[in-house]
């Protein structure tokens, strides 16, 4: 069981999009897929259409450190479900999701919660990945849910202020994440991924110089070579709560949001190389 956590130190990156549409291929590819919606704005848990809604989500799972089956919701989709964010008035044991952030900053155990949770016989026995997102700014739910992971993925915009912003603020979370060293927690590399790519000279330029700017970090964050193009399709998935593979599978322009995502998720996950939408892979996952 592999997990990953889709992580920004700023909101409007495509975190919740990527999430999804990952978690929702990798689900069509055969996988048995979790869902972990862990920033409190809640997009990720209506992303999808639902089954029948689990009896509780996020707030019960931070709060006992544990998952159990009343916080599991099933989607419409085979193979994949989701803990979702819980409604923002809802309460569990007197505390509601909104003060989830307050809760797990006074826990002495705070870098623990999630990864001990999501290390549960539960999840171990039932799920070959997990994808979590994460909220947008930086604090303990954050910092929890990064910890969880076995790997970071963070959409980087080709934008000169979004690429300065992410430069910076992925430097303080890696130094934040380090400290948990002291625990024996190991924080697990961060890939970043170029999303919403646009056909533009300066878009091309900017992209370019991301990435080479990133060679000098060697060691703290690789960016992937699979980029995600700027494209309609994405919105018009959301828009009818279906994943992009599944909408669209041949471009108007340039690689279809199809390969797209394919050759992402090959990259991200080498053991899935070569298994498509609709097929199955014969052995278990390694990050």
């Amino acid at each position: 069981m592999v997990i990953l956590s889709i992580v920004g130190t700023k909101g409007g990156i495509g975190k919740t999009t990527l999430t999804a549409n990952l978690g929702a291929l990798a689900a069509d590819m055969g996988l048995r897929v979790l869902l972990v919606d862990a920033d409190i704005q809640g997009s990720l848990s209506k992303f999808y259409p639902l089954g029948k809604p689990a009896q509780d989500g996020l707030t019960s799972v931070v709060l006992s450190g544990r998952v159990a089956e009343s916080a599991i919701t099933t989607t419409v989709w085979d193979r994949l479900d989701i803990i979702v964010c819980d409604a923002p008035r809802r309460k569990f044991s007197g505390i509601e999701t909104t003060d989830l952030e307050q809760f797990i900053q006074g826990r002495i155990d705070a870098p623990m919660i999630l990864r001990k949770a999501l290390r549960s016989p539960l999840i171990e026995d039932h799920y070959d990945l997990v994808f979590v997102d994460t909220p947008g700014a930086q604090g303990p739910l954050l910092y929890t849910a990064a910890l969880a992971a076995h790997r970071l993925i963070s959409p980087i915009m080709p934008e000169t202020p979004s690429a300065r912003e992410f430069r910076t603020g992925t430097i303080e979370l890696l130094v934040k994440l380090e400290e948990a060293q002291a625990l024996g927690i190991t924080p697990g590399p961060l890939t970043a991924v170029l999303n919403r790519v646009g056909h533009t000279n300066d878009a091309r330029q900017i992209t370019q110089e991301i990435r080479d700017s990133y060679l000098q970090m060697k060691g703290l964050v690789t960016v992937a070579d699979t980029l995600i193009p700027a494209s309609v399709a994405y919105n018009e998935a959301a828009t009818a709560q279906l994943p992009v593979h599944r909408l669209k599978r041949r471009a108007d322009r340039g690689v279809s949001p199809f390969d797209t995502m394919h050759r992402l998720v090959w990259e991200l996950i080498p053991s899935l190389q070569g298994v498509y939408a609709g097929g199955f892979a014969e052995e278990g996952v390694e990050a």
